[in-house]
Formats: C-alpha cells, structure tokens, sequence
C-alpha cells in the first residue's frame, strides 16, 4: 500500500500534475491505494505460522473492498459515459485489465493460501503479485487526460516563444541603444567641429583686437579706447555664449540610453572647454571695464589672459573631437542586426511550422468516428497555440531590422532609429498576445486545480465522518467491552484513517509543488499528521475524548479548506464574468488571498488551543497514562511552533509584495 501511494503522490507533482476532471473520479483514483493494497509485504509477517487464523480475515477484508471498488469503477463509468468519455473510458480500460488480470479471484486463492500456515511463503509471492497486478490498474487511472497533457505541451510551446522573443527584444534593445549613442556621437562630433570654427574665429578676432590694443599702450593714444571697448564687450558676448553652447553639449540626456566611455569622455573634455570659456569670458569683461576707462596696460594683461583661456577651450575641443574619431564603425553593429532579424525569421517559421501541425492535426482528430479520434477531434478545435497574427508581426519585424542594417551599413545610425524602433513595436506586440494566451491557459489550469482539490477535500470530509461516526459508536460500547469483532473494526478504521493521511499527504505534494501560497500546504500538512495520529490511537483501541477531539478537529480543518476553496472559485467565475478578453495578468496571483490563508492559521491557533483543553481533561480524567500524554503536549508545542512559523512566512511575504 505504501509503494502504491507513493506513485500515486510521484504522479501528482506540479509539473506532472494535471487535474482530473471530475470530483468523483479524484476521490476513486485517491483511495486506488486502499482498496488495491494488501497488509503485508515480504519479510514482514506480522504474525507466526502458529498464530495465523487473523490472516484470513483481513484478506477476505481486502477483498470485499476491492469489490466495492470495482462496483463503484462500473458505477462511475455509467455516470460519465455522456459528459465525459474520456473518463468513462478510461475506467472501462481499467475494468477490462483488472478482469484479464483475474485481480479478484486471486484474492480467493490467497485468502486459502493463508488459511493454510504453510503456504505462507507462497501467499506472501503470490500477494506481491496481486499488487505489481494492480499497480498496472492504477497506471490506466493515472492517465493524464488529453486536453490537460495538450494544455500542458501548448504552455511549455508558449514559454519557448516567449523566452525566445525575449531574447530577441533584449538584442534589439541593445541593438536601438548603440545605434542611438552612435548617432548622438556624430551629432555631437558635427557640434564640436562648428564649436572648433567658432573659438577659431574668436581667437582670431580677439588676436587682432590685442595687437591694436597693444599699438595704442605702445602710442599713448587714448582716443580708440571707447571703440576698443566696444569691441571687447561684442566678443566677450561671443564668448559667453559659446560657453553656454559647449556646457549643454557636454551635458547628457537623462531620459536617452547611457553614454559609452567615448562619448563619455568627449563629454567631459566639453564641460571643461565651457568652464574655460566662461574664464576667458571673464578676462574679457575686464578688458572691455579697463579700456572705457583708458587703462590700455591692464586691458593689455587681461587681453592676454582671455586669449590663453581661448587656447585651452580649443585644446579642450581637439580632445573631444579625438575621442569621438576613436568611435566604432556602424558597420559592425549592422552585421548584428542582420543576426537579429535570422533569428526573428527562424521564430516565425517555427510558429508557422507548429501551428499548420497543429492545425493537421486537429483536422485528423475531426476525421475519426468514433473513440478517442472524435474526442481530439473536439479538443483540435479548442487549441490554443500562438495567435495567427503573430508571425506576420515577426516578419514584418525581420523587415524593419534588415532596414536598420542597410542603415548602419551605410554609416547612417540616425536612419537606423526609426525602423529599429519599428521592429521593437512589432516584437512588443507579439509578447502581448503570447502573455495573454499563456495568461488564459494558466487560468484554465488554476482553475482546474481548484476543483480537482475541493473534490480531494471534499471525499476525504465524507470519509472521515464515515470514521468519526465509527469512533463514536465504538466508544459508546466501550474499550474494557471490546472483544475481537470491535478489535477487527478498529483496525480497519485505522487502514481507512491512515489512507485518509496519505490523501492528504498528496495534497501537500501538489500545494507544494504549485509554491504560490504560505498557510494553505502546511496547514494540509498539519491535517495529514493527525489523520497519521488518530490512526496509531485507533490501532492501539483508544477512541476516547482525545481521539474524538482529533477527529472533530480534522473535519473541521476540512470544511473551512473547502469553504476558502469554494469561495475563491466563486471569486474567479465573478472576475471571468465581468471581464470581456484581456484584464489583469494574474499569472502570479497566489491559490488563495492572504486573507484566506490567514483565516486557515487563525483556525490551526484555535485547533492548538482546542488540542490542548482536550489533553487537560484526560489528564483530569486519568484515563490515559501520562507518558502519552506528555508526548501529545510535546507534539502539541511543536504544532504551535509551526503556526509561529507560518505566520513569520506569511509576513515576510506581504512584505515584499
């Protein structure tokens, strides 16, 4: 039984999980285990040859289950005949191997192989037989059905596009940031070759102006002195605005891609040059003052001192300028657009290629005429692959890219912007459309989820009652009157509780696997440790308050997951109703809203607080020793260390959401 549950949960994982399709059909396929297993392995008689006469009727136990199962397989299969074929097939597939099998007649000839303490070797063969036999029964209702595997393959179909495309937007992306730093590089170098002419003219203009200053020191004539001025507050004009001209080129763009170290340093080289413009300006201001006031001598020196200024702005320049002659050619960048725009046909001609293989093969599906042909036929209908619009956008892409390339080519980066910025468009356009697809299949898988696991939980609710109501009634008798019969009962209470924990065990598996919410797998996980606990307590014939208080707790624990599940699903239908295409992306929308998960822990606190009363009246009572209950105190601190820890987990998440 424990090999078989642990392929039923290695068959659950998130990736390998699909959700069946109907409540009823989880529930069946959830207690397969139960009814497939047998109490013994080899090497593992429970009991000596001598004392064999328990062995007989926990077989024929056996067997009665796995009649049961196998009326409720022909019962089920009837129900889904029309709603579901698929299903009702698969179940018909499982009878049919059962039956050539002869799983239920070797469960008569291993009930006499053990009435016989002899033949104990051979039942235990025989027995390992009957559950490799039925671990094939169990491979047939495992079966992932075929819209949930065509779900599956369409969503890692979609994740490939995608990551390609993003592959291919992060090329282009880079590809638009050099072609903009190359055109800003050639703008900026036409700029300081006009910026060179103009501190050209003005060094010659304020050359000429210092020599006739320097005739008219050499003269002692002060007549010119006002038209000198004149002249030197026009170039000090000159000077001040060409420093303001070299500071805003020196200047980056903040809202344009960063700079390369080239373009950088010309920058900087620029900044200086207008610094030492504005210094040169300065030294001419007071030139201009000295000569209105006929103090040729200083105007002379401070003459000397804006030329020298003038000087290193044109040195400042002739670096910049060399910095920017360092610049790549285009033509290199264009060879990588020319690569981008292969690899944007190659994904185009992919989806082409996979969508007419789809599409053929949804038109064979539509061909058969019965079976499973006509089911896939249904299903072609409904596949979802990359919208039709899409290779077209990528190849219109491809086209605007090979423009781009021509451009850096040709050395004319600042052509290249437009189509590059095309080409990105089209690429954007094309991972909306995928988002959204992929959008609407995780939705569909999400919600499938919810029902698959609100019909978990909700068999596992009816079941545990079914003990519960069990427990009671043992309890009314007795533990001093309990004889064989009730010994019997109880053992087979505490196989149906310890299957109830494997259930919920799976549950865990499956929340785990799914990883988007905190409370709701351990809380499940909590629920499958006292569904182990009550076992061992049913096992050892302790049906008491503390066993009935468990009990309560669990069913508790089961309708508050179904009511948190019910109403999240009734939250989904709403949303779904009142959006028409497109909404939200929710993909990392959690199972539940942390206020359901906090609802989920406030019960866990109040099943502690609950366990903890109970423990108190038996120890009042005295009717358990108290090295049990010890050991239920010390199991009941580690349940409250447990709700500590779910809610520091679920913080720290909020916290960074």
């Amino acid at each position: 039984m424990t090999c078989l549950m642990n392929r039923l949960r290695s068959k659950t994982g998130r990736r390998n999980y699909r959700p069946f399709a109907r409540p009823m059909f989880v529930g069946l396929v959830a207690v397969t285990a139960l009814f497939l297993g047998t109490p013994y392995g080899r090497g593992a008689v429970p009991e000596s040859a001598s004392n064999a006469n328990p062995l007989p009727p926990k077989q024929e136990m056996v067997r009665d289950r796995f009649k049961r199962f196998q009326d409720r397989m022909f019962q089920l299969q009837t129900e889904l005949a029309e709603t579901e074929p698929e299903s009702a097939d698969r179940l018909g597939r499982a009878l049919e191997r059962a039956g050539e099998l002869g799983l239920s007649g070797e469960l008569e000839r291993l009930i006499e192989l053990l009435r016989d303490p002899s033949a104990l070797s051979n039942a235990i063969d025989a027995q390992e037989k009957w559950v490799a036999d039925a671990d094939r029964v169990l491979d047939i209702l495992l079966e992932q059905d075929s819209d949930n595997k065509e779900r599956e393959r369409q969503i890692d179909k979609l994740e490939d596009y995608k990551q390609q495309l993003e592959k291919i937007l992060q090329q282009q992306g880079t590809l638009r940031s050099a072609s903009a730093q190359a055109a800003g590089a050639r703008r900026m170098l036409q700029q300081l070759n006009q910026a060179i002419q103009r501190i050209n003219a003005l060094l010659d203009k304020q050359g000429d102006l210092s020599r006739k200053t320097q005739a008219s020191v050499a003269q002692g004539s002060k007549q010119e002195g006002q038209q000198l001025a004149d002249r030197q507050e026009s170039l000090r004009k000159e000077a001040e605005q060409l420093a303001d001209d070299l500071e805003r080129l020196g200047s980056a763009n903040p809202e344009k891609p960063a700079d390369t170290p080239s373009l950088e340093a010309a920058r900087e080289q620029t900044r200086q040059a207008g610094q030492e413009a504005k210094a040169g300006s300065s030294s001419m201001a007071k030139a201009a003052s000295s000569l209105q006031q006929s103090q040729n001598p200083s105007a002379a020196e401070q003459q000397r001192e804006a030329e020298e200024s003038l000087r290193r702005v044109k040195d400042r320049l002739e670096r910049a300028r060399q910095e920017l002659g360092e610049q790549q050619s285009t033509a290199k960048q264009g060879e990588g657009q020319r690569q981008a725009a292969k690899q944007t046909r190659g994904l185009s001609d992919q989806m082409r290629q996979d969508a007419q293989a789809q599409n053929q093969g949804g038109q064979q599906g539509q061909q058969g005429q019965q079976g499973q042909q006509g089911q896939k036929g249904k299903q072609g209908k409904n596949r979802k692959g990359p919208p039709p619009s899409a290779p077209q956008n990528l190849e219109k892409a491809e086209q605007h890219m090979e423009d781009a390339a021509e451009d850096l080519e040709q050395e004319k980066p600042e052509d290249a912007a437009e189509p590059q910025d095309k080409a990105i468009d089209q690429l954007e356009q094309v991972q909306r459309e995928l988002e959204e697809i992929l959008m609407q299949l995780r939705k569909e898988e999400r919600e499938e989820m919810l029902r698959d696991l609100e019909g978990r939980f909700r068999d596992m609710l009816n079941k545990q009652r079914a003990v519960n109501d069990a427990t009671v009634a043992l309890n009314q008798t007795g533990e001093k009157s309990f004889r064989r019969p009730e010994h019997l009962q109880l053992a087979e209470l505490s196989s149906q509780q310890r299957a109830l924990s494997e259930q919920a065990a799976t549950c865990v598996h499956i929340l785990d696997e799914e990883g988007t919410t905190v409370a709701f797998p351990q809380v499940v996980e909590q629920i499958s440790e006292d569904m182990r606990v009550v076992a061992e307590r049913l096992a050892a014939f302790h049906v008491g308050i503390l066993t009935q208080s468990i009990q309560g707790e669990i069913v508790d624990a089961l309708e508050q997951l179904l009511e948190a599940l019910k109403k999240m699903r009734q939250e989904n239908e709403q949303q779904s109703a009142s959006r028409s295409g497109g909404g939200q992306n929710n993909n990392n929308k959690p199972l539940l809203p942390p206020s359901a998960e906090l609802k989920l822990l406030r019960s866990s606190q109040w099943r502690v607080n609950t366990r903890t009363s109970a423990v108190q009246q038996v120890r009042d009572e005295g009717s358990e020793p108290e090295d049990a209950l010890r050991e239920s105190l010390r199991k009941i601190a580690a349940r409250q260390s447990e709700c500590a820890e779910i809610a520091k987990q679920m913080r720290d998440r909020l916290r960074h959401e």
